[in-house]
């Protein structure tokens, strides 16, 4: 689910992609001319809802110190037509968490798989970045380690557009289940989510609620057709939780779904004694590479197999009418909560293959559940052959497939294309695989080639990035 929410981002107010960073979300600068004020004056009083969420992100704009830890939530329900659960991954429940921790002088964050650290220094005015990514899959992104350092005018404020400049860095930040976290923004930029106070917007009070055993305030926005409502804790004017726009996504009961940022633990008063929980582990797992800029590291190689011919008794499996054309297996994986995601991006596969007019390819789906089995044949009446997954050890031996994963098979019998997730890169991959064996081109060759040649470009900017 992850992955189907990767350009959503909450910033300016509005869902959007990174470039909303720069489109208004900047941070001012000059001094930070608006100074924190005392619990007591924020929130308290109800007033208009207008200026009291100006004085909460003033609150955040002020502060010297912040710390939190976080976690954005999405809730997926179906509406109650059965194709349609089916397609839409059914009914489910993703979290990702985040923690941000400013101390007036050093930016912590822990957001996916990124972690950052900026820390200014008074007596040079210079900014140290430091950013790696927890990404065991890539090998932590090879072992990449961003140092960056620059110089900032005496008393500005950390300019956040400065340290997300990396393009890959800001990309993994974006690519979460919410794009960046929030409360960057409502800490650092001149005018945060300035689209909700646009003369247009509507701000109003809503009854009270509770949330973590705690009375909230909530203030719902409405602004460019988009609903927000901010949770508040009026005794230290936080914010602990915001209801978001949801995604729009095919299939969906939007009275019973919902993207929330839900804030367990927030607050702006250090700790007296410093306790563990609220320090920063920034140590990385490995030794690291420091590069002056992060470069996007290759996939996997390609699997040794592709190339290679599938016996008969194999292919028979696949085909079971004996037809001679183009198979295209899905084993799903074994995790349900994965594996109801992965119908999506099989018909999203289906269909672009129609519409390249690859009207003789075999769609072939195996899947351990039986009761899901019944659920996909119905779904997709013929259209799609599905097969018990304990029937194909054999097959899946050959090709080397786990669960969760693909393969591409030409009417030749050649294994063309594999590939070790069902996503959104999977569907490109075997739509291009699928048209370029129409076309008569050797796919295994060209993926081989292709392969050897984004690894000596990796190289060559790995040199150009490492720092000595």
């Amino acid at each position: 689910m992850t992955q189907q929410f990767a350009k959503w981002i909450f910033a300016c107010g509005i869902i959007a992609g990174v470039t909303a960073w720069t489109a208004g979300c900047s941070p001012s600068p000059s001094s930070t001319d608006e100074a924190a004020s005392t619990p007591q004056q924020f929130v308290i009083a109800r007033g208009e809802p207008r200026d009291r969420l100006r004085q909460i992100f003033a609150r955040y704009r002020g502060s010297s110190y912040y710390q939190d830890t976080s976690e954005v939530v999405l809730r997926v329900v179906p509406m109650a037509d059965a194709s349609t659960e089916l397609f839409s991954g059914g009914r489910q429940e993703q979290r990702a968490p985040f923690r941000v921790r400013w101390t007036g002088k050093q930016l912590d964050v822990q957001a996916y798989s990124v972690s950052l650290r900026a820390n200014s220094t008074l007596q040079s005015n210079q900014v140290e970045l430091n950013a790696w990514f927890d990404e065991p899959e890539t090998r932590h992104f090879d072992s990449q380690m961003l140092v960056d350092s620059w110089q900032q005018p005496e008393n500005q404020r950390l300019d956040l557009d400065r340290v997300l400049a990396d393009e890959v860095l800001r990309s993994k930040l974006s690519a979460g289940l919410a794009g960046p976290p929030p409360q960057l923004e409502w800490l650092f930029a001149g005018d945060p989510m300035s689209g909700i106070f646009e003369p247009t917007a509507e701000l109003k009070w809503l009854p009270d609620a509770n949330f973590a055993g705690q009375k909230m305030r909530r203030i719902a926005a409405e602004t460019e057709g988009k609903s927000y409502v901010f949770w508040v804790d009026p005794t230290v004017s936080v914010i602990r939780r915001v209801e978001l726009p949801l995604p729009l996504i095919e299939g969906l009961d939007a009275r019973q779904s919902s993207l929330t940022l839900e804030f367990r633990r927030a607050e702006f008063a250090p700790p007296s004694d410093e306790e563990d929980s609220s320090r920063f582990d920034f140590q990385p797992p490995f030794t690291p590479q420091r590069v002056s800029r992060f470069v996007p590291v290759p996939p996997p190689p390609p699997s040794s197999i592709l190339g290679r011919r599938l016996p008969n008794d194999a292919m028979r499996t696949l085909r079971s009418g004996g037809t001679t054309s183009e198979v295209v297996l899905f084993r799903l994986s074994q995790d349900e909560a994965v594996s109801a995601t992965e119908p999506r991006w099989i018909a999203a596969a289906i269909t672009q293959s129609r519409q390249s007019n690859l009207s003789r390819v075999r769609w072939v789906v195996a899947t351990e559940d039986a009761g899901f089995r019944r659920e996909l044949a119905s779904a997709w009446s013929g259209a799609v052959t599905v097969l018990d997954a304990n029937a194909l050890d054999d097959v899946f031996g050959l090709l080397r497939l786990r669960p969760g994963s693909a393969a591409v098979i030409g009417s030749d019998q050649t294994v063309l294309l594999t590939e070790r997730q069902i996503n959104a890169s999977t569907v490109s991959n075997v739509v291009a695989a699928l048209v370029d064996d129409a076309a008569e081109v050797d796919v295994p060759e060209k993926i081989l080639a292709d392969y050897k040649q984004m690894i000596r470009a990796y190289e060559t900017e790995l040199a150009q990035a490492l720092q000595q």
